[in-house]
């Protein structure tokens, strides 16, 4: 339910209703379009006495976790709205088992491909060139290969194994977003270069840039244990792999 600036949520319902599946949903938000005039800064989640409190600058939530039902007050811009979900799900994803991820995703020939890197190790540069390499927009499916998120991808465990799922959630593309799930195919630790390769990579190197990739706002020790045994659960059930790509072409999908 919206309360307040009519035309916020028309454009949420907009960018983000599709997203909704279709099903019985697990939370009822009552949302407060009110301007606050903290700045942002980095959500804080905090559990009490069985509810939930995430919390920033230019939003404040409170979720019951037995009902699901939840109060949030946040500023009537889509930005806002975007960062308050992305914060939500983040603190969903770790205590069902599964993690949000900050890296590319692509899906070729009906697997998720991770690709995983702090800021500046070519997230975006090897989306925007997956997309190229077909001739058509992001997010369109061509010649099997179709670019999930230049910036944020949602795995979830299920059935003893992960599966990716698409979100609305980009960063430099500023694409919709793509529905569906796939299975994941591998991940790989990215770095520009100035050619195509492929090279391994060891269990160490790889959690470390897992962990760091891993979105979590929520430091509670329950938190930081559920972090750890997704972690645990990702390098036991998935291949990583190190890959060196060139801004040049879409040359890196061969490998992949």
């Amino acid at each position: 339910m919206f309360r307040g600036d009519a035309g916020a949520a028309r454009g949420i319902r907009k960018r983000y209703g599709d997203f909704s599946g279709g099903r019985k949903p697990v939370f009822l938000f009552e949302v407060n379009f009110k301007d606050r005039k903290q700045n942002p800064y980095k959500p804080a989640i905090n559990l009490k006495n069985g509810s939930v409190r995430l919390k920033r600058g230019d939003f404040d939530c409170i979720v019951d976790t037995g009902t699901g039902a939840g109060r949030l007050e946040i500023n009537p811009s889509q930005q806002s709205f975007d960062s308050f979900l992305r914060t939500l799900y983040s603190w969903i994803l770790i205590r069902c088992g599964g993690c949000m991820l900050h890296s590319a995703g692509i899906v070729k020939n009906g697997k998720a491909y991770i690709f995983l890197g702090k800021s500046g190790a070519g997230k975006s540069t090897l989306s925007k060139l997956a997309a190229a390499s077909s001739g058509c927009p992001a997010g369109r499916p061509a010649l099997g290969i179709e670019v999930l998120s230049d910036e944020i991808n949602l795995l979830r465990f299920e059935k003893g194994s992960f599966r990716v799922y698409g979100s609305p959630f980009w960063g430099e593309m500023r694409n919709e977003g793509r529905h569906g799930s796939w299975p994941v195919g591998g991940f790989f630790l990215l770095k520009k270069a100035k050619a195509n390769r492929l090279g391994d990579c060891t269990k160490s190197e790889a959690l470390r840039l897992l962990l760091r990739c891993l979105v979590n706002f929520d430091r509670s020790p329950e938190t930081a244990g559920n972090v750890l045994r997704t972690a645990a659960r990702l390098l036991a059930n998935a291949r990583f792999s190190r890959l060196e790509f060139t801004k040049k072409d879409a040359g890196f999908l061969e490998l992949v």
